[in-house]
């Protein structure tokens, strides 16, 4: 056989008390039973995790374990609904050992073509976030398929806010080729932050320079939902499923993610990935936090709270764009607009539009699911609020039409607060205090371990900060 031919295997193992005939071809397999029921199954091998002979059952613990010459494994993973995967795997036994043999070495062969999977990984547990069981997420539904994928992972656990940043800003990371997290959104953010100031310092930029470019952290990260509302993993998945997450880590497979950078007059602030709320949701994050004991629960008790009381502020939004016109793209991951360059250049004819106003809430939304848009809402009635927030839980949300609603697609956004009442800013989760903001996007600035989100929800979502 010639380098240029792909190799074909075909052969009839048993599967337990079943005969089963299974081909291997152009990185496909593909197998069924030899008699009823004939269900045809079909895995590329870009879905395998790994290829592994079996043990001899021994009689002793304290001996050594010897390889089954007749039995190996495929461990694989299948997409089910919602955008969820699961991990499945396939026993088969053959009497002629070299048959065995043959498999295991041609399908581990192609398996090491993937060379963008992970091999050592760097992983942060939040144990405070959420329901606080990052850990028992982690032990459940990562290690085992980690350790099946022969990826070893190094355990971090964080004892503080902030240590995660801390700990990418200041350590040598040259022994890992990826990191990830589990947690909720607030986990995530200090991650991305830490990573691109870490590049900020290795090549002397200062991130506080609203006009530098910011760097391209070089090792792609994982996003393992443990957290309450987990914003930024069911946009980039498509589920909160933690399964999927790992498998997605697994995988290897690639995607970039936009960021947006928040300043006052001289300091970068943080950068965030979903969105960034003032008013409503900035007074949710903010008192929320005394209700920690209560769990998720607590932006559900601290957000009626906020809906009856139905403050608004008064301020000015100045936005910089080429277009007031929001354009609808179906964004499920490297969409044409996520890969044009071109695009993400800055534009001649963009320029500032300013706005004044009293607001119920303020959101610059970067990626989806948080909200489909970047609304601007005016302050209104609790009925008004309430239709508004509604439209928001929705999955096929469509806000346009809502009279107190506008929507703005922005390269940059500046809020200013008027005289009066202030409010906080939702940050990703997280509260920020200054009020006086500047934020800017930053496209493709990260690169996450995922294959994209693939449910169609029927509307079209806004990506890319175009």
């Amino acid at each position: 056989m010639s380098d240029h031919q792909e190799p074909v295997l075909l052969n009839t193992f048993i599967n337990g008390k079943k005969k089963v005939k299974i081909i291997f071809h152009k990185g496909v397999l593909v197998w069924d039973n030899e008699r009823p029921p004939l269900a045809q199954h079909t895995v590329p091998i870009e879905n395998v995790l790994s290829v592994q002979q079996n043990y001899l059952k021994s009689s002793s613990p304290s001996l050594r374990r010897q390889i089954d010459p007749n039995h190996f494994t495929i461990h694989y993973a299948e997409k089910s609904t919602d955008d969820k995967w699961v991990y499945k795997s396939l026993t088969l036994k053959h009497l002629d050992a070299l048959q065995v043999a043959s498999w295991v070495k041609t399908l581990q062969n192609h398996l090491l073509k993937f060379s963008k999977r992970p091999k050592h990984l760097l992983l942060f547990v939040n144990p405070f976030g959420g329901k606080r069981n990052a850990m028992q997420i982690y032990e459940k539904y990562g290690k085992g398929l980690f350790t099946l994928a022969g990826v070893e992972v190094t355990v971090n656990v964080s004892q503080r806010k902030d240590q995660i940043r801390d700990f990418l800003i200041n350590h040598n990371l040259d022994m890992f080729d990826s990191i990830a997290c589990v947690g909720g959104d607030g986990t995530v953010s200090e991650l991305f932050n830490g990573l691109v100031l870490r590049e900020c310092r290795l090549k002397g930029i200062d991130a506080n320079d609203i006009n530098q470019e910011l760097p391209k952290p070089r090792k792609p990260i994982g996003i393992i939902p443990g957290g309450s509302t987990d914003t930024i993993a069911y946009c980039i998945h498509g589920t909160t499923d933690p399964t999927t997450a790992v498998l997605h880590i697994i995988f290897g497979d690639i995607l970039g993610l936009d960021l947006v950078s928040v300043y006052d007059e001289h300091t970068l602030l943080r950068l965030y990935a979903s969105v960034l709320s003032y008013g409503y949701l900035g007074d949710v994050a903010y008192h929320s936090d005394q209700y920690r004991w209560m769990g998720p629960h607590r932006y559900d008790y601290s957000g009626f709270k906020k809906l009856i009381l139905n403050r608004g502020y008064k301020g000015e939004i100045a936005i910089y764009t080429d277009t007031k016109e929001v354009q609808g793209i179906d964004c499920k991951g490297n969409c044409d607009v996520c890969k044009n360059e071109t695009l993400h250049k800055e534009k001649a004819s963009c320029k500032w539009e300013t706005l004044k106003g009293k607001f119920f809430m303020i959101s610059g939304a970067n990626i989806s699911c948080a909200c489909s848009r970047s609304p601007k809402v005016k302050h209104t009635s609790v009925v008004n609020n309430l239709r508004l927030l509604l439209r928001l839980s929705s999955a096929d949300a469509v806000i346009e039409d809502l009279p107190f609603v506008e929507t703005y697609s922005a390269r940059e956004f500046c809020f200013r607060a008027a005289d009066g009442a202030a409010s906080k800013w939702n940050c990703d989760g997280e509260v920020q205090h200054q009020t006086n903001i500047r934020a800017k996007v930053r496209c493709q600035l990260l690169t996450i371990y995922s294959r994209g989100c693939q449910k169609n929800t029927g509307t079209k979502t806004k990506c890319c900060g175009f």
